[in-house]
Parts: C-alpha cells; sequence; structure tokens
C-alpha cells in the first residue's frame, strides 16, 4: 500500500470514527438519556460535529483526494471513496465552523423542545426553536448552493445529485395516478382490528422475535424504544433500531420493526473490508429506504407473513389474539384510508403525505413560508391532499422528528425508496420463484441472501442510480409502484366485500 493509500485510509478511519461516536450519542439522547442531560449532550454533540468537520479539511488532504478521485489506474473502490471524500470536503469547506457548532447545538435544542412537547401539541414551545434552526438551515443552504437552488444544496446531503426540479414531475405523476386508487380504496369503511390491551413487554418480545426471523443478527445490535423509530450504526458490530410501540395495535410495531429492520440489515451487510472507510455507508438515502420499505410493505403486507408469526402472537397475546387470526391483520395492512399521520399510513396514500413535506420544507427553506404559519399552511393542504386535518399539532406539522432535528431536504428519500423497493420486489419475485411462495416457506434467509448479494455488499460503491439498475435491470420508474398498489387496493376492496 503506497503512502498516500495508508494516509488516506488512516485519514477515512478518523472521520468514521467521530461519526460512529456522533451515532452513539444520538442512540442514547433518542432512546435513554435523562431529559436533565438535554443541554450537556448538545454540546457534547456540537463539539463532536465541529472535530469531524475539522478533520474533514484538513488541508494535506486536499491535493490528494483530487488526485486519487480522478486517477484512471486506481482500484474503483479507491477511486470511489476518494470521489465521496471530495464530494464531502467541497461541501464543507463552504461552511464554517462556527455555522457547523450553532446548527448542532439549535438541532440539540429544537429536538429536546419537540421530545418534550409533541405528545401535548404544544407548537408554541417548538416554535421558537425551529424558527431558528430553520433560519439557520437557510444560512448553511445559500453558503453551499453557490447561488444555485438553496434547497438542493440540502437535498443533496442525502440524495447526492438529486433536484428539487426533477423529482417533482414525479410526485406530481404519482399523485395523480394515485388519485383514482384513494378514490376506490376508499369506498368502504376499512377493516380495523378490536381495541384491546397489546402489553409493551411482550410487544417488545415480539420485536426482538421479527427482527431475528427474518435476519437481524442480534449478537451485532439490538433493539430499543424511541417518540420515533430510527435505525443508527456506530460501525462494524454495532446496528441498532428503535421502534414505537401502541399498547392499543401491535400492527405499528411490527411494521416499525421490519421497516427499521430492514435499514439495520443492510448495515450489517455491508463488505466488512469497507468497514472504517467511504464505502461502508449506502450510496444515499432513496437506497437505504427502499430495504425499510421492501421489508415493511412487500413483506409485512404479504399474507403469508402474518401466517408465519400468528403462532408466536397466540403465545405473547393468549387474550388480545381470541378471535383473530392472520387474515384480521393482512386485511388491516392493506386498507385504504386517508390518514393524520405518516409512519401508520397505507401504502396507497403514503406518498401524499411525502409530496406535503417536499412542498412545505421546500418553501421553508426558500422563505416562501414563515415557521409561524407552518401549521395553517400544513393542515390546509393535508386537506387538498388527503381530505384529513388533524385536530392537534402532534398529529400533524410536530409528527415527524426530521425538521426538529434539521433533516431538512429528507423526506423526497422516502418516494424514492418506495419506487425502487417496488422494483427490487419484482425482481426478487423473478429470481426466488416467487416472493410470496418464499415467505410461506419462511425463506426469509434467501430473501435477504437476494439482498446482501444485489445491494447490500456494495456498499456505496455505486451511485444508487446505477446500483439500482444492476440490482433490478431497469432505470427508476413509477410502474411497479403503481402496479403494486393497484394490487394491494385490489386486496383491500376483497377483503370488505367489494367489487
Amino acid at each position: 500500500m503506497s503512502t498516500h493509500s495508508e494516509r488516506l485510509r488512516t485519514w477515512a478511519g478518523t472521520l468514521a470514527d467521530i461519526t460512529g461516536a456522533l451515532a452513539l450519542l444520538d442512540w442514547d439522547r433518542d432512546t435513554m438519556m435523562p431529559s436533565s442531560a438535554a443541554d450537556a449532550r448538545g454540546q457534547q454533540i456540537a463539539t463532536l460535529a465541529v472535530l469531524h468537520h475539522r478533520e474533514l479539511m484538513r488541508p494535506e488532504f486536499g491535493e490528494i483526494v483530487a488526485a486519487r478521485a480522478a486517477d484512471p489506474d486506481a482500484a474503483p473502490s479507491a477511486r470511489r471513496e476518494a470521489q465521496l471524500l471530495a464530494h464531502r470536503r467541497e461541501r464543507a469547506e463552504r461552511v464554517s465552523e462556527a455555522l457547523v457548532r450553532e446548527l448542532s447545538e439549535a438541532a440539540s435544542e429544537a429536538l429536546a423542545v419537540w421530545t418534550d412537547a409533541r405528545e401535548r401539541g404544544d407548537w408554541d414551545s417548538l416554535r421558537g426553536p425551529l424558527g431558528r434552526l430553520v433560519a439557520l438551515k437557510r444560512h448553511e443552504a445559500q453558503a453551499i448552493s453557490g447561488g444555485h437552488d438553496l434547497y438542493d444544496a440540502l437535498l443533496d446531503e442525502h440524495e447526492p445529485g438529486a433536484h428539487a426540479a426533477e423529482l417533482a414531475p414525479i410526485f406530481t405523476e404519482l399523485a395523480e395516478r394515485l388519485s383514482p386508487l384513494v378514490a376506490s380504496g376508499t369506498a368502504q369503511p376499512p377493516p380495523t382490528l378490536p381495541q384491546r390491551d397489546w402489553p409493551r413487554a411482550a410487544q417488545l418480545q415480539l420485536a426482538h422475535d421479527v427482527a431475528a426471523l427474518i435476519g437481524f443478527d442480534l449478537t451485532a445490535g439490538r433493539i430499543g424504544e424511541s417518540a420515533h423509530p430510527f435505525s443508527s450504526s456506530s460501525g462494524l458490530g454495532d446496528v441498532r433500531f428503535a421502534t414505537r410501540i401502541d399498547e392499543r395495535n401491535p400492527i405499528s410495531n411490527v411494521l416499525s420493526v421490519l421497516h427499521e429492520a430492514g435499514h439495520a440489515m443492510y448495515e450489517q451487510g455491508f463488505d466488512p473490508d469497507y468497514a472504517r472507510t467511504m464505502l461502508w455507508d449506502a450510496p444515499s438515502l432513496s437506497a437505504h429506504e427502499a430495504q425499510a420499505r421492501f421489508w415493511e410493505n412487500h413483506v409485512g403486507g404479504a399474507l403469508e407473513f402474518w401466517r408465519i408469526i400468528e403462532p408466536r402472537m397466540r403465545e405473547l397475546f393468549p387474550a388480545a389474539m381470541r378471535g383473530l387470526d392472520a387474515g384480521d391483520f393482512h386485511a388491516a395492512t392493506a386498507t385504504v384510508c386517508p390518514s393524520l399521520v405518516r409512519v401508520e399510513a397505507d401504502e396507497v396514500t403514503y406518498n401524499l403525505h411525502i409530496v406535503l413535506r417536499f412542498e412545505l420544507e421546500q418553501a421553508l427553506i426558500t422563505g416562501a413560508l414563515d415557521v409561524r404559519d407552518l401549521p395553517e399552511a400544513w393542515n390546509a393542504r393535508m386537506d387538498e391532499l388527503l381530505g384529513v386535518v388533524p385536530d392537534s399539532p402532534a398529529d400533524g406539522v410536530m409528527q415527524d422528528v426530521h425538521w426538529a432535528d434539521g433533516l431538512f431536504g429528507y423526506f423526497p428519500t422516502y418516494t424514492l425508496g418506495n419506487l425502487y423497493a417496488a422494483q427490487l420486489a419484482a425482481t426478487a419475485d423473478v429470481a426466488l420463484g416467487g416472493l410470496s411462495a418464499a415467505i410461506a416457506d419462511g425463506g426469509f434467509a434467501d430473501i435477504l441472501g437476494f439482498m446482501r448479494t444485489r445491494i447490500h455488499r456494495h456498499g456505496a460503491l455505486y451511485p444508487t442510480a446505477e446500483l439500482m439498475e444492476r440490482a433490478t435491470g431497469v432505470p427508476l420508474g413509477a410502474d411497479m409502484l403503481i402496479a403494486h398498489l393497484e394490487r394491494r387496493t385490489r386486496a383491500s376492496a376483497s377483503t370488505r366485500g367489494t367489487d
């Protein structure tokens, strides 16, 4: 290994270690940290964020990275890592260290307020901290954009190379093609589970059982609880996720586990040789979301999956399961019913929630919408898109953690992930001789193996569009998702006895 290669490997490892330490602090903050530690934790996270920025900007690596990124004789993995490092440095050099600290501290403050105020729907408490954070994100976007689109500068952090102007027509097409599915799917009242007690402790055990069933390695990870489900990795051998439990509805927990385990198993499947490098990552959040939405929707939406876990649910919830079977749970997941909360939305209406957030956060970053007017704008657009309006900000503008955490430009990746997940499911269906049959046979190892080979092991070696086209043989498009949702809508109608 050349001296330059050794130095780059060591430097990338340092960056990865700081990122891993930040992930651990975030995990603890969101799952276990006492509320009194919020200010101190915010300072710790801000300090590490500044150190990461400072390390990334070390001047002696500029020429080395640029030369490696452009070297046609370098190994593809080395050249790709250098290109990723160069892109990160280009963004970072436009943002001052002081702004990095301000952003981190503001996000920690807003997140702490959100965690405490969300349940009460206390928008007045969140408005000030969120307004400060939005102003800082706008400054960040102005610094990075170089006079180009402000929102694109933030979108690029989560979906490198993406542009809002290119995504908007995709979202418009989806909204138009989803409209008749929503209308047909909501023609009859949806089936619901009876209101019963599903104890928290038993649901946590079910979370562990479901995660292990589909292939999450519990010896290299752990499962917790948080106000908003999320996944986190500090590096090789330590991948964690948190679920959210509703003691009146076990479906929320099961689907959250499938979603977050999808993220976590992706991280567990990276090539170990990529550990502590820039390739130990997904190429974008849409690639990550494709995994999560595949397991949540294409596995969790299958009747065969609920038949597999029904016996264990009877053991854990003998009273609540009385008179219920797998068909009842499947029917409840196959409904089409406009609802208030994104993470509990059905597959057909889910992307309309993303359209709402995509539009509003663009307006916030450009300054077309003031934070103080956000609840009214949210409610009005919810009414237009979904025909429902929240009674409280808790189920409206405050329901998601993303904005309080400074994650502007993140939401579009969910819809892109849905599109890629549908293409992966269609490809897996052919490769495995029927996805439903594989689930019915308990062939989760085969399903995971498909993902390991086609997606996981590559890490960030390829840009997302290339990775997905290599895996599925088709470019990004809406047709496979629409076809899948049409099948789900027919299943919902059939369940309710309609044509």
